[in-house]
């Protein structure tokens, strides 16, 4: 991993693209930290730290969507490894989070002008205020936000790998539709309100700790048969395409 010190030091003379003001700290880890345990961890979900505060990766995407800010880097980066060891191209559609497993993939949605690109998270970043997603150029041309710089924006996952499989009904077993899973308790809130407002009365909201990361699970309701759980859940498609159901 490329020494921090010369991170910051690029950071504070460069700064990234559309930040408006220099910024001091790294931006992004450019390969996966080394561990005294290796072979411990996948290398998509790694912790690695930064800055002193050790991050720990999601171990799976599923069900992932959050709103948050959105910043884009480009040409002081152009052609570095990123973490999951290629190269970053700039023209290319890409992202970096924090947490989110390594070639995960995600639908990024400008929600100022409601355009959207699908992309590869590849790197680790931002790690400065509240952003939760750094754009490479190419994705952030596609939503419109090259001028703006920072935007704010909707991260939903496309893994829909850990959904179960069709189960017979068992008695007494409730069968739940899982909605989202967010690292900010708002947006947590935001759908459960949401959901509520839909007629979701058993709408509810657990916090878990995963791996180190506090995550606020929404869900939409606890039923009785799976078929009532997946009927719920085909008519929160449109407004959640990632929800699934769990039991």
């Amino acid at each position: 991993m490329r020494q921090f010190i010369a991170l910051c030091t690029l950071a504070a003379l460069l700064g990234l693209a559309g930040c408006g003001t220099v910024n001091p700290y790294p931006q992004h880890v450019y390969s996966t930290p080394s561990s005294s345990k290796s072979g411990q961890y996948d290398p998509k979900t790694k912790p690695y730290t930064v800055l002193g505060k050790t991050y720990y990766p999601l171990q799976s995407s599923a069900g992932y969507d959050e709103i948050g800010l959105a910043s884009w880097y480009g040409a002081d980066f152009h052609g570095r490894k990123t973490a999951n060891g290629q190269t970053y191209n700039m023209y290319g559609v890409s992202a970096a989070h924090k947490t989110l497993p390594l070639g995960s993939r995600v639908r990024v949605t400008n929600l100022e002008n409601k355009r959207s690109v699908i992309l590869t998270i590849n790197d680790r970043g931002p790690f400065v205020n509240e952003r939760i997603l750094d754009l490479s150029y190419g994705a952030a041309q596609k939503l419109g936000t090259v001028q703006t710089g920072v935007v704010k924006v909707r991260v939903t996952s496309l893994d829909t790998t850990i959904a179960p499989t069709r189960l017979a009904d068992t008695p007494g077993k409730l069968y739940s539709v899982r909605v989202g899973a967010f690292a900010v308790r708002d947006n947590a809130l935001r759908v459960h309100n949401q959901l509520l407002a839909q007629g979701y009365s058993g709408a509810t909201i657990s916090v878990v700790d995963h791996g180190g990361q506090i995550l606020h699970i929404v869900q939409a309701g606890s039923f009785k048969s799976r078929d009532q759980a997946e009927r719920v859940m085909e008519a929160l498609k449109d407004s959640f395409p990632t929800c699934y159901i769990i039991s």
